[in-house]
């Protein structure tokens, strides 16, 4: 019975001291699935607005960590959501962007997307809403 007790505590000892590495990994691993998520879903309006020939726009909301992605003048949007971990904010521009007909930018600027330990820039050129993202 000795010998089970004091297994149970090596277990509890080192499961203690994995468990923070583990949360810390976790939250790396589902900010870079939502960077990447969201690269891939403002490639993916920028397309349907040239092929549609519509202005599609992808909306963020910190209060309820969700991003909506909409065509404009239509009620039907799809939501996605943000890891409560993560912040968007817009410095040069506003939570918000928006791809024209043509496939370009409506308002180029950057947006700041802050995790716990990392922070990253995505920055929107003007023109054929070209963008890209750094780690900072």
């Amino acid at each position: 019975m000795i010998e089970m007790m004091i297994v149970l505590l090596i277990m509890g000892i080192i499961g203690s001291v994995a468990y923070p590495k583990f949360d810390s990994f976790m939250k790396n691993r589902k900010t870079e699935y939502f960077l990447s998520s969201l690269q891939k879903d403002i490639i993916h309006i920028q397309q349907k607005a040239i092929n549609e020939s519509r202005v599609y726009s992808i909306t963020f909301n910190n209060d309820e960590h969700i991003y909506k992605i909409r065509a404009n003048g239509s009620n039907n949007h799809i939501n996605r959501s943000i890891p409560k971990h993560i912040i968007v904010e817009g410095h040069s521009m506003i939570l918000s962007i928006q791809f024209n007909q043509y496939g370009n930018i409506s308002r180029a600027g950057t947006l700041y997307i802050y995790s716990e330990k990392q922070s990253y820039k995505m920055v929107f050129q003007i023109g054929k809403g070209k963008f890209y993202v750094t780690k900072q």
